[in-house]
């Protein structure tokens, strides 16, 4: 347990770094990341870096901030609350790490459901951008 609670110190120092590198580092090669607005998992380390970023030019990062922890073993869950504009959204970052610090798992929930829809337009420029 000691080791996760590394881990996730590693995870915040990463997000206040505003330097999306350490995901490289963080993430693992194999990780899966979850996204509420797309139906399949999404495979690998590349492709779950750019929904990562993509989720961090999304949300106002500037009043984003986690409001509970719990953790299990190397299970994480990790709630949070942010806007998009205006619209106030309230989620979780459910994140499984394995025995070397690195995320294998990562599943982001969030409600209500206007926050979905607004995440949904969102992220679809982000994920545009970030292609580029």
């Amino acid at each position: 347990m000691n080791n996760t609670r590394s881990y996730l110190e590693r995870w915040h120092q990463g997000l206040k770094s505003n330097d999306e590198n350490f995901l490289d580092e963080i993430l693992d090669d194999s990780c899966v990341f979850t996204s509420p607005i797309v139906f399949k998992p999404i495979q690998g380390k590349e492709m779950s870096k750019l929904y990562l970023m993509g989720a961090g030019q999304t949300f106002d990062m500037e009043r984003f901030q986690y409001v509970r922890e719990l953790v299990d073993g190397l299970d994480c869950v990790l709630e949070f609350e942010t806007y998009i504009g205006d619209i106030s959204i309230n989620g979780v970052d459910i994140i499984k790490w394995n025995n070397k610090g690195k995320i294998i798992d990562f599943k982001v929930m969030i409600r209500p459901l206007q926050a979905i829809h607004a995440l949904q337009a969102k992220m679809s420029e982000a994920l545009e951008s970030l292609k580029k």
